[in-house]
């Protein structure tokens, strides 16, 4: 039932039943069931004409998420004062399951035209953030993604074979950081480094993101240096506040 919150989208907010029935291979009365249940609940709403979008539910409970989670109670304070610093877009990046997120942003005057913004998934293998996030995680996981995303992972560079795969993302995590160059958008640069907190695995990625242009005549060791700062400074803070709630 919850999968048919999956079919909402930016690019398609508004679904019908009858297309919410194709989608998900169910009868229409199991789908109206289920619409009906979602609806009660908060997290869709029943529009006029008989479609339906999501429902106030989810904003709050994208309230309760900032509220809650310590990455961003934490974090952002530092990142607004990072993108001051840097005159960069500062974002925090989450890996969810195999979706790739981001959580936050702190823009400097004006701000970035960004195509992505916060909670709409990410391509898993572009970009800075996702990088540096699975440069830090098990082999055994990266094969089982490799396996499952080949064709993706060979059309972004990354590798022809698993070991090819396995060998890139080692030396990104050998380097600590990760610098994109029109990756994700292709008029933008990033520099993005691993967020831990008490796990080998990095929970989330912090990055500065700017104009390709303006990247190529910054200090990228002045701005990696401070991009780390603050990491460590985020991740000691989400450490203790992990200590100190149990």
């Amino acid at each position: 039932m919850l999968s048919i919150l999956d079919l909402f989208s930016i690019e398609k907010p508004v679904w019908s039943l009858e297309t919410i029935c194709t989608m998900i291979g169910c009868s229409t009365p199991t789908a109206y069931r289920y619409l009906r249940e979602l609806a009660e609940a908060g997290l869709l709403a029943r529009l006029g004409n008989g479609s339906y979008t999501l429902g106030p539910r989810v904003m709050t409970l994208d309230y309760q998420l900032r509220t809650v989670d310590p990455f961003f109670s934490i974090g952002h304070s530092l990142m607004r004062e990072l993108s001051e610093q840097t005159g960069c877009d500062c974002v925090m990046t989450r890996m969810f399951d195999e979706k790739i997120v981001d959580t936050h942003r702190e823009s400097s005057s004006g701000g970035l035209d960004l195509a992505y913004g916060r909670g709409r998934p990410r391509p898993l293998f572009l970009g800075a953030a996702p990088k540096v996030i699975l440069a830090t995680l098990p082999r055994a996981r990266l094969k089982r993604l490799f396996e499952k995303y080949p064709a993706e992972i060979r059309a972004t560079g990354m590798g022809d074979t698993f070991e090819d795969f396995w060998h890139g993302l080692q030396r990104i995590r050998k380097s600590g950081y990760y610098i994109s160059r029109g990756e994700l958008e292709a008029q933008m640069a990033s520099i993005g480094v691993p967020l831990f907190s008490s796990d080998p695995q990095a929970s989330a990625a912090l990055a500065l993101v700017t104009s390709l242009q303006r990247f190529e005549f910054m200090d990228h060791g002045k701005l990696l240096k401070q991009l780390t700062a603050a990491a460590q400074r985020i991740a000691t803070a989400v450490a203790e506040h992990s200590i100190s709630a149990q």
